[in-house]
């Protein structure tokens, strides 16, 4: 069974309203936001500039969804001390109906803005995932870039037992640590096709949740070329339908959709996916 989501980006905060309020009317229930420090024209204004604790907290007042989640905090930029305090008021806001997705990051300008040798992003991510869960558990915790100590607790405590759902997101080798620590995982966008091997690994290796973020236009024209890879699904109706059906066959369970970065085609897309896509995959048994 697929849990379907949206990204509402868009030009103002009135079109990333009507998009997320169309979404989760129409059954696409999960809100989902992701995580960038510097001023980009790849995601600008309310298509992922602002700040996704904060409005995933205003998403969730105004709209309700299902879940909310924020894909992907990138752990070695942030202070865990605060992730984990933010994440456990979202859990709090939303009775226990957030998702959190963290990473080790990508973007070799944000690391040096922050000063964070990019060498040590992996070590620095491993530590922070410790610190984090412990920080939610209310235990002490010692690593090399992060302790912390026993005795006082960060406040609120989750709702949720051990805090809110935790994902690794990344590449290869973040699979591997989401393995080890029995944790759920969403590679980097990918196509059917080039996740087919990676599903397989992953199942074989013991894995369990497996999410994915994609771009998706619903047009009969090809994408529009950007910066940023997206990797977008593109098509007619029945040939997303086909593809997000894929995606089940291979045991993702969650698909977190990039539906434009602005009003009109963020709110395009969502209509389409609601009246023609997310029928089809509802009468096969997949959403």
């Amino acid at each position: 069974m697929l849990r379907l989501g949206i990204s509402p980006f868009a030009t103002t905060r009135t079109g990333a309203l009507d998009v997320a309020r169309t979404a989760v009317a129409g059954g696409l229930g999960t809100l989902w936001l992701g995580d960038g420090l510097l001023a980009s024209d790849d995601f600008p204004g309310w298509s992922g500039a602002l700040e996704p604790f904060a409005e995933l907290a205003w998403l969730a007042g105004a709209v309700d969804p299902h879940r909310v989640g924020l894909t992907a905090a990138v752990l070695p930029l942030r202070d865990v001390v605060n992730v984990a305090k933010q994440a456990a008021t979202l859990d709090v806001i939303t009775e226990g109906r957030f998702v959190l997705v963290v990473a080790p990051g990508y973007w070799d300008r944000e690391f040096a803005f922050r000063g964070v040798p990019i060498d040590e992003r992996a070590a620095r991510f491993d530590d922070a995932v410790g610190a984090l869960r412990a920080l939610w558990r209310g235990d002490p915790y010692d690593g090399p870039f992060h302790q912390v100590p026993a005795g006082d607790v960060v406040s609120p405590a989750p709702i949720t037992p051990g805090g809110p759902p935790l994902w690794l997101a990344g590449g290869p080798a973040t699979m591997r640590r989401a393995l080890r620590a029995g944790l759920p995982y969403q590679p980097s966008r990918m196509l059917p096709d080039a996740l087919a091997p990676l599903a397989a690994e992953w199942f074989e290796g013991g894995g369990g949740e497996l999410g994915l973020r994609i771009r998706v236009e619903v047009s009969d024209a090809p994408p529009r070329g950007h910066d940023v890879d997206w990797q977008a699904l593109a098509g007619p109706p029945d040939h997303l339908a086909t593809e997000l059906a894929r995606y089940a066959e291979l045991g993702v369970t969650d698909v977190s959709i990039v539906p434009g970065q602005d009003d009109a085609t963020s709110l395009a897309t969502v209509e389409r996916l609601v009246a023609d896509v997310l029928p089809t995959l509802r009468a096969a048994g997949l959403a």
